[in-house]
């Protein structure tokens, strides 16, 4: 027969299960040990580790920032988009954008043949083309995997690259990944790590007489020495002048040149909503747009089940930020942080 408890052990055990309880609900109580735990599984999740005890402290406290803003932003029921944690999570607004970025718009007259006209003037003229309600140019095949700039601010040649990998599979059925290391390399001037112009990189590409494929020539994230003496132009990548133009606002114009190829344009992404982004359309403030600091591509437009219309942008940020590396952004209600400014894009002009 097993022993009975005595009364004293029986409320010894129940003291050590209040005591416990209590403390559960304690710490249950303090923030910081439910971050704690995120920012662990995040760290493992990314695979991400600090040098010391001293900087994993530092990064957990801006992690803990970027949490609350998230979590903040994902009870608010007014948004049509929705954040999430990702490789950005332990970084200031500051870091983030110092590192991520890099779009420079270098001020010089457009060409003639960059003007396009509005869709109010192409109607007037006669010369109005039909648009379709929806475009998509992933669906076909004319975009290639989602990349990555990484700790780099190239996203002018990714977004030159881009837009050239979309005009070459269109004009010639080719789906070719090409080299934006070698436009980081090659294109000279200003255009670095720090920051760089869509219509230089284009410029260059064009005069290159074909980009290297992505294996041939592989981004390392830094910029290196031009190996153009080394390597042979790429007829198969080949592409003629480029063309940018000022849109001074108008989505209208931006949607005609995105019926015809993938565009790369630039926006203002300072918001941290942008880097946190994961899914949804993304509306930016009505102030958004007056500091162009990032380029994309538009590779299409469309319109969601409730009717809001969209841009679809491919970034370079990996497949790990937003709907797969790719964002859609509001159309047509001034909510889309610039990129109906600037549009560049390549031709097959000599």
């Amino acid at each position: 027969m097993a022993p009975i408890p005595s009364s004293r052990g029986l409320c010894g055990a129940l003291l050590v299960l209040v005591l416990v309880a209590a403390a559960v609900v304690i710490d249950a109580k303090v923030p910081s040990l439910s971050l704690a735990a995120r920012h662990e599984r995040w760290m493992a999740k990314f695979g991400r580790a600090y040098t010391d005890a001293d900087e994993k402290l530092r990064r957990r406290e801006v992690f803990a920032a970027n949490v609350r803003h998230v979590d903040a932003a994902n009870r608010a029921r007014n948004l049509t988009y929705t954040l999430g944690l990702n490789q950005f999570s332990d970084l200031t607004d500051d870091e983030f954008l110092e590192t991520h970025l890099g779009y420079r718009h270098q001020l010089r007259p457009a060409p003639l043949a960059a003007v396009n006209m509005s869709r109010a003037a192409a109607l007037r003229s006669g010369k109005f083309q039909y648009i379709p309600d929806s475009v998509d140019w992933r669906a076909q095949g004319a975009v290639t995997e989602v990349k990555n700039q990484r700790l780099c601010g190239s996203c002018w040649a990714f977004a030159a690259v881009a837009a050239t990998e979309g005009l070459v599979k269109i004009r010639t059925g080719n789906l070719i990944s090409m080299s934006e290391q070698q436009v980081l390399d090659c294109t000279g001037g200003a255009n670095t790590c720090s920051g760089g112009d869509i219509d230089a990189a284009l410029r260059y590409v064009a005069a290159s007489g074909g980009l290297q494929p992505e294996a041939a020539y592989a981004y390392s994230g830094q910029q290196g020495a031009c190996r153009s003496g080394g390597v042979k132009p790429n007829s198969d990548a080949s592409v003629g002048a480029p063309r940018w133009a000022r849109l001074y606002g108008d989505e209208g114009a931006l949607q005609e040149l995105a019926v015809s190829q993938p565009v790369a344009v630039a926006l203002e992404v300072s918001d941290p909503d942008f880097r946190h982004y994961r899914r949804g359309v993304y509306a930016g403030s009505s102030s958004c747009g007056q500091r162009l600091n990032h380029a994309v591509t538009v590779v299409g437009y469309g319109a969601d089940g409730g009717g809001q219309e969209y841009w679809v942008l491919k970034n370079q940020w990996g497949t790990g930020w937003g709907e797969g590396g790719y964002m859609r952004v509001a159309r047509g209600n001034g909510a889309n942080c610039g990129i109906a400014t600037y549009a560049y894009y390549p031709t097959m002009d000599s």
